[in-house]
């Protein structure tokens, strides 16, 4: 609220919005939506993007820089918790820990050769 009544127009937020924190899914503990409609309610301009495609990620950031805005401005980049690797994949009791040794390996094996 204080950034867009001071109009600080130079600022952005990213958001990674995997839509879980570690004890489940956020909805299940205290719904977020309608997200967008809130970040917009409090003065900010609001973009959102596919947070695993780099191209778009890079792309809306430059577009979001070089606006004349006097609104402060977010990203909000959907993504997927633990994208590429199977057994993390939308598992938040992921969200908190660090994997084995051998999770890791596997892990690393995924997302190389995925």
């Amino acid at each position: 609220m204080a950034a867009a009544h001071f109009q600080v127009g130079n600022l952005t937020a990213i958001v990674d919005y995997n839509k879980f924190q570690e004890t489940g899914p956020i909805a299940r503990e205290m719904n977020l939506e309608p997200f967008r409609k809130k970040w917009e309610a409090f003065g900010w301009w609001v973009e959102e993007v596919d947070g695993h495609d780099l191209g778009a990620l890079c792309e809306v950031l430059q577009q979001m820089k070089t606006a004349r805005r006097t609104q402060p401005s977010v990203l909000i980049a959907h993504t997927v918790k633990g994208k590429g690797v199977s057994f993390v994949e939308q598992d938040f009791t992921f969200h908190g820990r660090a994997l084995t040794e051998e999770q890791a390996k596997r892990a690393r094996e995924e997302i190389l050769c995925g």
